[in-house]
């Protein structure tokens, strides 16, 4: 048996602030699938050493050979104003000292805490989930296995979307070097979920053998009809916290649904969002038709067969999720092109509906409002894709195979 060590710079067994299991769950769902594997889970937040010995549930999913490290990482390095974090980050000689400063986490008593776990466990495997995990590997002394880079996002990217202030081109600045040249010194075995982010990796590291996973769920489901309520229901998933979805909400509330009133009976479901939110989007929210669901536990119970799901996010970041929630559940994508950029397979009228612009996408509103039959052919032809292509056995496959290609496992 191999051993691995899966480094998360949150616990992988969350479910973000929507009700949708996140993209690190995506990846041990397939670890958990190939045979020789002993995994051993390390959560670098401060509530790590919280779980218990069976911290994640699926329906439908029994997890195998699964371990959780009681490990807390207790320790954070002093955050220095941005004028003295600039200077400090200049004349440092130290590679550690410059991670530490922009990744509190990355300092020497966790790498210390880290350090122990591998002269303990011996892993052949880290599999790091995100940039912090893989920068806090690679200070490790004497690891002669082999790192995987898990690719989330690149953070210098969402800074400069999220804010655009003087000092954030500044933080944004130190953010790509670091990222950049973890890439090109660490970043030589990279899966992730979009292919343009894994393009964009081979370009920084011409060395780095890259894989395409889609973010996977357990396929559910659907009942044979499902009735077209009437009003109108579009979707939004995902909660404020995160950059893509605060964005998109933002555009859907002032650039979409105004556009809507008059020409379509609809109402707008937010879920993942409730009242309470911040100022800036709390005015956005009071408008009519829209309803704040907040966390949901059980998404079947609003992600219904042929409602219209909405992604109008238009920048092209990170690794995907929120399509694979939708189609899963039978659901009429519409996105703005940026915001599925990367994720392959999606075709324009045939599985989904793909618009450069907001005004597109309220037009395919209406358009689909007014046939019904059109949105069960859609919807229909998204779930049977999914279903074909995002097989959780068919891509732990994929992945055994890219392991076995790069020597990474053996049979």
């Amino acid at each position: 048996m191999q051993k691995v060590l899966f480094i998360s710079d949150e616990s992988p067994f969350s479910f973000n602030h929507s009700g949708a299991a996140s993209y690190k769950t995506s990846h041990l769902m397939l670890l958990n699938q190939l045979e020789n594997l002993d995994i051993y889970i390390l959560s670098l937040t401060k509530n790590s050493g919280s779980h218990t010995k069976d911290p994640l549930v699926i329906p439908g999913l029994t997890f195998k050979n699964i371990s959780f490290l009681n490990v807390r990482f207790p320790s954070a390095q002093k955050v220095y104003p941005l004028p003295k974090t600039v200077f400090k980050f200049i004349f440092s000689a130290k590679r550690l000292t410059r991670d530490s400063l922009i990744f509190p986490t990355i300092n020497t008593t966790n790498i210390c805490i880290l350090q122990r776990q591998i002269d303990n466990l011996k892993p052949d495997i880290i599999w790091a989930e995100h940039i912090e995990p893989l920068l806090l590997a690679s200070h490790l002394q004497n690891f002669t296995g082999k790192i995987i880079y898990s690719h989330h996002d690149f953070l210098w990217k969402l800074l400069l979307i999220r804010r655009r202030k003087s000092k954030d081109f500044i933080q944004s600045f130190l953010y790509y070097i670091i990222q950049k040249k973890a890439i090109q010194k660490f970043g030589r075995y990279v899966v992730g979920g979009a292919s343009n982010e894994l393009q964009e990796i081979r370009k920084i590291n011409t060395f780095s053998s890259t894989l395409y996973i889609p973010t996977l769920y357990p396929i559910i489901n659907l009942p044979e009809s499902s009735p077209l309520p009437k009003p109108l229901r579009i979707i939004h998933l995902g909660s404020p916290k995160a950059t893509a979805n605060r964005i998109g909400v933002k555009n859907l509330l002032c650039k979409i649904i105004p556009k809507l009133y008059n020409q379509v009976e609809f109402k707008c479901y937010l879920i993942g969002i409730n009242n309470t939110t911040d100022h800036e989007l709390h005015k956005l929210l009071d408008q009519p038709n829209v309803i704040c669901e907040g966390f949901v536990d059980n998404l079947e119970s609003v992600l219904r067969p042929f409602d219209i799901h909405i992604l109008p996010y238009n920048k092209a970041t990170g690794s995907r999720t929120r399509y694979s929630v939708a189609m899963n559940h039978g659901q009429v994508l519409i996105a703005h092109k940026a915001s599925i950029e990367g994720i392959e397979g999606l075709e324009h009228n045939q599985n989904c509906i793909i618009k450069n612009s907001f005004e597109g996408m309220v037009d395919a509103i209406i358009q689909l409002n007014k046939n019904p039959a059109e949105r069960i052919r859609i919807g229909k032809n998204a779930k049977r894709w999914h279903d074909e292509t995002h097989q959780i056995q068919t891509n732990a496959s994929i992945l055994k195979q890219w392991l076995l290609t790069n020597n990474i496992c053996h049979d």
